[in-house]
């Protein structure tokens, strides 16, 4: 499961930065259930939890059955990685320009990349590649169960 920060979309639900469209396409492509996590319009993706005050991550976890193991987490702010560190998600930051490289990173986020088209750019040597519960990166196609 790739848990996706909502802080990577506009206002009206559309990619603010570039590569984020096509990085959830390759997540879902992977086989990755993606839960966008955040406020979205009305007629948003189904798996969008929007629920002020609550963990969202867990929240997210909750919403598909999920659980840490099988999670990475796409954080856009030191809260967000603070949130996915208090789940034991691991988690990746992209520099959205709120919170420097520096911040993510002493926040607890394992990787840090510029934006999401410099993250697509190395995914198969990412945490996105394949999530700690199915083997180290590099270690088959990305997919759970290694098909």
């Amino acid at each position: 499961m790739t848990v996706v920060s909502a802080a990577l979309f506009g206002t009206d639900w559309r990619p603010a930065l570039p590569g984020t469209a096509e990085l959830l396409r390759e997540c879902a492509a992977r086989g990755w259930t993606v839960v966008l996590i955040g406020q979205g319009p009305v007629g948003a993706p189904a798996l969008t939890v929007t629920a002020p005050g609550s963990d969202p991550v867990r929240a997210a976890l909750h919403l598909v059955d999920g659980t840490a193991e099988h999670a990475v987490y796409v954080a856009a702010s030191v809260r967000e990685v603070l949130a996915a560190r208090r789940a034991g998600v691991p988690c990746l930051a992209l520099e959205t320009g709120r919170d420097t490289g520096v911040e993510l990173r002493a926040a607890g986020a394992a990787e840090v990349h510029r934006d999401p088209a410099a993250l697509l750019r190395v995914l198969d040597d990412s945490l996105l590649a394949r999530p700690r519960a199915f083997g180290p990166v590099g270690a088959g196609s990305g997919r759970p169960g290694g098909g």
